[in-house]
């Protein structure tokens, strides 16, 4: 007769399935498997782990670990001696609570599954911590244990001093990851004061504090309630202060760079303290590692150059920097792939902003008041030929996507479409409908025929009246369409 080990083995190592599920239930049911695991020899251990873990993921098993055995097994298992128990139990909670929403969070919290959650984040095994950190993070999102998650975590707050510096860095993570799963979470753990917690691991003499820092500024400034708290109280101005530091470790340096670029999208009012003119710490910044050899660097730069040119000012300030706008523009043909795609990225983001009209081009006076329009001037003859250059340069699926999103964007203007048509290598790719074989680069490319398609009234003057109709079908039929004559319109085109 099978044992419970045999059955799991058979299960985890099958088709994952809802009938496979049910079969091993039928012959096993939870608790027994609970039990058994519980009881296992070594051999038997991983295969009913792997089959406890993967029955989670089957609604109609999801009950059963809501049952008064297996809930107390959990509980028990928050404490067992084994860390491979441990990190099964935070999983499995973290699991109930985001897909058995408040119903089984109110199952798990009563049997002191949340109590259990604040020692599992205390745990040497970094899984089980992310875990836990999953599970308070849902949690809050339920007003009826809102506070219960708070109050746990207002405990580990005040055991703080106490840790040891990764528990501490888990800890203030945590405090991040609550404040971006809820806006209200944040103002009330604001309010606590865990927030300037987060800010002092990074702004201290500490330099092994700094530096285990650095991934939670990064994390606080990648959403808006984060990036507000950045941008007040004289904190753009202490950041920057870390530029001047000769000493500064890089990826403090990287993570400032960053973080100042979000701030300054976020408030643009922070525009005259941060950047009053070129010899500021945060323009020096960006104008070495635009020059550096370091991808990471580069990257960096170019992002920040995007982050501080979505408002006028920031966009002006670069625009009249021909040294660093160079070297912007250079990086869209660089040798790096990675800097290439980083580079047209960020030109994409820029150029959001539509191409002005003539009318709006003669009123402007002055670069300050539409610069908008000196950034389209360069776009449509600099930043173009470069483009299009990677079309044959380039031609690589992840490369590709990037070059058709940017294309897409650049003939928004005529000036640029009229340019870019003619480009034979163009009308060759656009009439291969097998040019592109991953889905994202082929949803790129559709859009850019879209784009084009707004200059319907003049395409028939540089390609022929079947192909603007092919092209005007493509737009309409969407990026997976395939026309039964394509290869023949190349060919056509190709001689034309």
């Amino acid at each position: 007769m099978a044992t419970a080990a045999d059955a799991a083995r058979e299960f985890a190592t099958g088709p994952q399935v809802a009938e496979a599920a049910r079969q091993l239930l039928s012959c096993f049911p939870l608790p027994e498997l609970c039990e058994a695991l519980a009881n296992a020899r070594p051999e038997d251990a991983g295969h009913l782990f792997s089959a406890i873990e993967r029955l989670a993921q089957f609604e109609d098993a999801r009950e059963a670990f809501l049952g008064d055995n297996v809930v107390s097994f959990l509980r028990q298992g928050a404490e067992s001696q084994s860390p491979q128990i441990r990190t099964l139990v935070a999983k499995l909670v973290a699991r109930l609570v985001k897909e058995g929403g408040e119903v089984a969070t109110s199952r798990l919290a009563s049997h002191g599954l949340l109590e259990a959650c604040e020692v599992l984040l205390m745990d040497e095994e970094t899984g089980t911590a992310e875990a836990a950190v999953g599970t308070f993070c849902v949690v809050v999102q339920f007003p009826t244990w809102r506070e219960a998650a708070l109050g746990a975590v207002e405990r580990l707050q005040g055991r703080l001093g106490d840790m040891l510096d990764v528990q501490r860095i888990r800890v203030l993570h945590l405090f991040v990851e609550l404040g971006r799963a809820s806006d209200d979470v944040f103002a009330s753990l604001e309010r606590r004061g865990a927030y300037r917690q987060v800010l002092g691991a990074f702004l201290t003499e500490d330099i092994l504090l700094k530096l285990n820092a650095v991934e939670l500024m990064e994390a606080l400034g990648s959403f808006p309630a984060g990036q507000d708290l950045l941008s007040r109280e004289g904190l753009p101005q202490q950041l920057a202060q870390e530029l001047l530091d000769p000493m500064c470790d890089d990826s403090v340096r990287l993570c400032v760079v960053r973080l100042l670029g979000l701030i300054l999208r976020r408030t643009p009012a922070t525009m005259d303290t941060l950047l009053p003119g070129r010899e500021a710490p945060l323009a020096q910044n960006i104008a070495g590692m635009l020059e550096s050899t370091n991808p990471a660097e580069r990257l960096c730069a170019l992002n920040a150059w995007a982050d501080l040119s979505q408002h006028p000012a920031g966009l002006a300030f670069f625009l009249q920097w021909e040294g660093r706008l160079q070297a912007i523009l250079a990086h869209v043909a660089s040798t790096q792939n990675e800097v290439c795609k980083g580079a047209m990225a960020s030109w994409a983001a820029v150029l959001q902003v539509p191409p002005p009209t003539a009318s709006g081009a003669q009123g402007a006076q002055q670069l300050s008041e539409a610069p908008e329009i000196l950034l389209w001037q360069i776009a449509e003859n600099r930043l173009l030929p470069l483009v299009l250059e990677n079309l044959t340069a380039k031609p690589f699926a992840d490369v590709r996507c990037h070059v058709w999103q940017l294309l897409a964007l650049l003939v928004q203007s005529r000036s640029a479409a009229q340019v870019a048509v003619p480009s034979e290598h163009l009308r060759e790719l656009l009439l291969d409908f097998t040019s592109e074989t991953d889905c994202s680069a082929r949803i790129a490319k559709h859009a850019f025929v879209q784009s084009l398609q707004r200059h319907d009234q003049w395409l028939n003057a540089f390609l022929d009246e079947n192909v603007v109709q092919l092209l005007a079908e493509f737009a309409q039929q969407g990026p997976h369409w395939v026309p039964c004559n394509a290869a023949a319109m190349v060919g056509d085109q190709a001689g034309a």
